[in-house]
């Protein structure tokens, strides 16, 4: 195992540049397919916010939660899932996109979810923009506790790569891991969960339990109390234990995978 994560490790590091230059090509090559370009990438998450809160802050009149207008409680949460489920679902298919430059030349075929994720990540910047300027116009002042977001960002890249891995390697085993990810992923926004509060199962300790050791609603969390409650990391100590037992087991796994069947993947194709 040690070995496997060496090998994904090194290999990652030796190519950071290849990782860049790949996310940059194929951000660019989704704008050029587009007039509008930039513009759907703040578009299409805008739209999707505001037909969840007219459907949960408006048909359903959630007025707000812990004091906290509906709608940023939930768009604090939004942008995380906006970043997650992109990484997850598109990391499925990171290595089969590639499949005909894998097949032709020898390839570090474990950079893939890397690049993925990097690409994403610059989708998931420019919608923070929007979100802090709404949240300065609103009257929320940028202080010390949102440095905090460097810390839940970062756990945010380290849970993607991680089940990008496994993922991708899964997918390329078994065509069908895309579509049940798709279909779990629409159920996971709802049990994260993101547009409810945990304190409805506050008479259910075990289900929310359950729910808290969701490495999505610790990062959805993080976010959260940069923006709103400000009690810093120490009150979700056991959450992020929880969450980096979970990213280094799947990141471990997934390097076992990708060691395991580096010389195999022309031949899955």
């Amino acid at each position: 195992m040690f070995k496997s994560i060496q090998y994904v490790i090194k290999e990652n590091f030796s190519n950071l540049y290849r990782i860049f230059s790949i996310s940059k090509y194929e951000l660019l090559a989704d704008m050029r397919d587009t007039k509008l370009g930039l513009f759907w990438n703040f578009a299409s998450p805008a739209i999707n916010l505001l037909t969840y809160w007219f459907v949960f802050g408006f048909v359903m009149e959630r007025n707000s939660v812990d004091g906290i207008p509906f709608f940023n409680w939930m768009l604090a949460g939004m942008v995380v899932w906006f970043f997650v489920r992109p990484c997850i679902v598109d990391g499925c298919n990171a290595i089969f996109a590639h499949s005909k430059m894998i097949s032709k030349m020898k390839f570090p075929v474990s950079i893939l979810p890397a690049t993925v994720v990097l690409k994403e990540l610059f989708n998931h910047f420019c919608l923070m923009i929007v979100l802090i300027l709404i949240f300065i116009v609103q009257g929320y002042r940028p202080d010390i506790h949102w440095l905090g977001l460097i810390y839940y960002c970062f756990c945010a890249i380290a849970f993607n790569i991680s089940i990008t891995m496994v993922l991708s390697v899964l997918n390329m085993i078994a065509r069908d891991t895309r579509k049940f990810v798709s279909s779990i992923m629409r159920l996971l926004l709802y049990l994260t969960p993101i547009l409810w509060p945990l304190s409805r199962f506050e008479h259910y300790p075990k289900i929310a339990f359950i729910m808290k050791s969701n490495p999505i609603y610790y990062i959805v969390c993080g976010y959260r109390d940069c923006f709103f409650y400000h009690e810093g990391f120490w009150p979700y100590r056991y959450r992020a234990i929880c969450f980096w037992i979970i990213t280094l087991f799947l990141f471990a796994f997934g390097s076992v995978l990708m060691h395991k069947f580096k010389a195999k993947f022309a031949d899955l194709i």
